[in-house]
């Protein structure tokens, strides 16, 4: 550990911001906090704390509460104390191990099946809702929808059928995205998307900035390529893009990956002055991947795009229309500069020789109805939000829901220092939801469930009924309940 950096305490009240607002004593806050500002990489392995009564004396809290704050930063391993010297960061390597989840049950609630009733953390939207008249299918179309148009042909389209880039081209342009069919690739997905995206702009060992919470198949992605991941909180209130340019100039990323709008977890999106200070770094020569996977979800007047911004080459846009239309349609896309889209295709072309011929027909013909469809689809989850803020807030007053309230997701904190434990409990008990930890870019423990409200009422309701029973079932004594 390279310990010759002392933090002064007067630099504290910068690093740890609007630390009092929050559940807990005043130490726990603190202490939550410190480890914040440890996870974005804010305060580094090595690092010199203030002592205890310097630091109480500049938050002007008691002694006690800093001491209590770094006896609980201690037992969480963020931080050691070394007599005569003071207490020292030890960083993401001194993470204390965490109950394990039960054996196949984050691969089972990622794919979302055999996971009932109502919550799982990976469920699509169904069918219903569609316009029966854009799901139909025939041979003409088949003939019509070819890559040059003339003839039945082999059905391979790497890059996508054209009929396909240019309705998505005129959706996206259409949704504040100006875009050209030659700058997409079309993918079955924003994994395929991702996926395509580093294998082109990533080698092993490159620094990459992801936001945390994210999209747990975004982290296993990135560990693929063999990046190196360093978490930052963005688009939750608490921490925006400058911490984030901060972090990438001092680490020398190569990439940051955000949701600029509508994050996995908490549905909260960036402020436009955070979307240009993205656009910023991107011209100083950090790429910026932003995931628009869920951004159909944020209700009018959206938030402008990204690369809505700028046309910059270490610009690059990914999306998906199955978490609006239906998972089974399998259907996403990836905007780039053109100059890299003939890479994406050659890479694409080892294991894709183009997607499904029938789905991209379907999503053309969809395409039109998208903003009905959008607006059904929100209709839905905010009704669905109301239902279930309602019964958390008349049966389970100790949870807390911290989402915005936009889009498919729930982001709920429980009186727990870690959650892992009560995830495998109410899974044994009949209902499975997100465990917050696999979200966490930094693989710390989390206090957070992630439920989603894509199934029907009743269904939901069925869900939150079997938490309620498990939540009181759970043995205080279990999970470090606070």
């Amino acid at each position: 550990m390279d310990s010759s950096r002392a933090v002064s305490g007067h630099e504290m009240p910068a690093l740890l911001g609007e630390w009092r607002n929050g559940a807990g004593s005043l130490a726990q806050r603190l202490a939550d906090a410190i480890e914040g500002a440890v996870e974005r990489g804010e305060l580094l392995a090595g690092w010199a704390l203030p002592s205890e009564r310097n630091l109480a004396a500049v938050l002007d809290v008691s002694r006690s509460t800093t001491a209590r704050g770094m006896e609980l930063l201690a037992k969480r391993g963020i931080v050691r104390s070394v007599q005569g010297a003071g207490t020292f960061v030890v960083g993401r390597s001194g993470v204390a191990a965490r109950t394990p989840l039960p054996r196949g049950l984050r691969g089972k609630y990622r794919l979302g099946s055999g996971t009932g009733p109502g919550v799982a953390a990976a469920t699509f939207p169904d069918v219903a809702g569609l316009p029966r008249e854009a799901l139909t299918l025939s041979v003409d179309d088949l003939l019509a929808a070819q890559p040059n148009g003339d003839g039945p042909g082999s059905g391979y389209a790497i890059a996508g059928l054209d009929v396909t880039r240019v309705a998505i081209a005129a959706s996206l342009s259409g949704n504040g995205l100006p875009t050209k069919p030659e700058a997409l690739v079309v993918t079955t997905g924003a994994t395929q998307s991702l996926s395509l995206a580093f294998e082109m702009l990533l080698s092993a060992g490159d620094v990459v900035i992801v936001e945390s919470p994210t999209y747990p198949t975004t982290l296993d992605l990135l560990r693929r390529v063999g990046a190196r991941i360093v978490p930052v909180r963005t688009g939750d209130g608490t921490v925006g893009a400058d911490a984030l340019v901060r972090l990438a100039r001092r680490t020398r990323a190569t990439l940051a990956v955000v949701m600029a709008t509508c994050n996995v977890a908490t549905g909260r999106s960036l402020t436009d002055a955070d979307r240009s200070t993205l656009v910023r770094l991107a011209r100083d020569g950090v790429v910026v991947l932003d995931d628009r996977t869920l951004a159909d979800y944020h209700p009018p007047p959206a938030p402008t795009p990204v690369a809505a911004l700028a046309e910059h080459r270490n610009i690059v846009t990914v999306g998906s229309f199955n978490k609006i239309y239906w998972g089974g349609l399998k259907m996403g896309w990836i905007r780039l500069h053109p100059s890299l889209v003939e890479t994406a295709v050659r890479i694409k072309s080892r294991t894709d020789a183009g997607s499904s011929v029938p789905s991209q027909i379907l999503l053309a013909k969809l395409l039109p109805h998208h903003g009905p469809i959008a607006a059904h689809r929100r209709s839905e989850m905010k009704r669905r939000t109301h239902l279930a803020t309602a019964f958390l807030h008349d049966e389970l007053p100790d949870w807390r829901n911290e989402a915005a309230g936009i889009g498919p997701s729930q982001w709920i904190r429980l009186p727990l220092r870690d959650t892992a434990e009560f995830v495998g409990f109410a899974h044994a008990h009949g209902t499975t939801v997100g465990y917050g930890g696999i979200y966490r870019s930094d693989g710390r423990p989390s206090a957070h469930l992630r439920t989603t409200l894509t199934s029907g009422d009743e269904e939901i309701l069925a869900a939150l009924r079997n938490l309620r029973e498990a939540w009181s079932a759970f043995p205080a004594g279990r999970g470090h309940r606070r």
